[in-house]
């Protein structure tokens, strides 16, 4: 059986050892890169030549390789070459966009071992399936956004109110783009004038995922935004909020909020400009 290849951050090589030791316990073996790339060697190519030899790989996800650029590209090319990628949690974290979509196993919990055990054992069985074409990407997507959303803050709520603004979106905007690797979003956009214009977007910002307009710019103009258009903006934030640009996700949690935003929406639509 080929080995085991293990993604991980070199800063926490003293946690991987009991992971690595049980591993080998049960017969598994195991490729890491401070054992297995000699002294000398490009450790890019030795990387890459371990993951394209190996059964399956292995992420463990813990605060240090959560933010990884190294962790993220092994990630990315083992799904490139459509090898099976398991996630291990060892820390309290968020897990990365392009990891949103793969199951995981709690390595904290008491049966968090026995779990992993079971999924590795479960590929052997299966010869190595597990590829899932798309479910692995860097990039903000339908199918990781709201998943990625969900785990934030109130995302429960933010990932319902989004899902509800996604599809009014795609009903009303000339188009719907997602975008932004390190601030995941998306954005409702109109043709004005042959051009694009964004007309709201929605960002999951990691303490507080909101929905966003360009008061500013209306603001300049009494034909862009109307007084009563204002006070009921600033009637779906919290009482004590200062007029803003930006409404938190989690103020919109009931039907009736979500109705007033999707009228201030429609109402505001003919009046976007570049």
């Amino acid at each position: 059986m080929p080995p085991i290849f293990i993604s991980h951050s070199n800063q926490d090589n003293a946690l991987i050892e009991p992971i690595v030791t049980r591993l080998r316990e049960a017969d598994w073996r195991i490729w890491i890169d401070y054992e297995n790339i000699r002294g000398g060697a490009e450790w890019l190519c030795e990387i890459e030549a371990g993951i394209a030899r190996c059964h399956a790989v292995l992420v463990i996800l813990s605060k240090s390789s959560a933010g990884s650029a190294w962790v993220k590209r092994e990630c990315l090319y083992a799904f490139q070459l459509q090898k099976p990628l398991l996630v291990a949690l060892v820390a309290d974290v968020l897990i990365p966009l392009h990891l949103i979509n793969l199951q995981y196993c709690d390595l904290r919990a008491p049966q968090g071992m026995s779990k992993l055990l079971d999924s590795l054992r479960a590929l052997s069985a299966e010869g190595g399936a597990g590829y899932a074409q798309g479910a692995v990407s860097e990039t903000p997507l339908a199918s990781n956004f709201f998943p990625y959303l969900a785990q934030l803050p109130q995302g429960d709520i933010a990932a319902l109110v989004a899902q509800d603004l996604y599809a009014f979106a795609q009903q009303h905007a000339d188009a719907v783009e997602f975008g932004g690797r390190q601030r995941p979003g998306f954005h409702a956009r109109l043709n004005v004038g042959g051009r694009r214009a964004t007309w709201f977007s929605v960002w999951a910002y990691r303490k507080q995922p909101a929905i966003q307009l360009n008061l500013t710019r209306w603001a300049k103009n009494a034909n862009h935004a109307p007084a009563e258009l204002l006070r009921e903006w600033q009637a779906l934030l919290p009482a004590s909020a200062r007029p803003r640009a930006t409404l938190p996700l989690r103020c919109l949690d009931s039907d009736d909020k979500l109705e007033s935003l999707k009228s201030i929406l429609l109402e505001i639509k003919p009046q976007v400009r570049l």
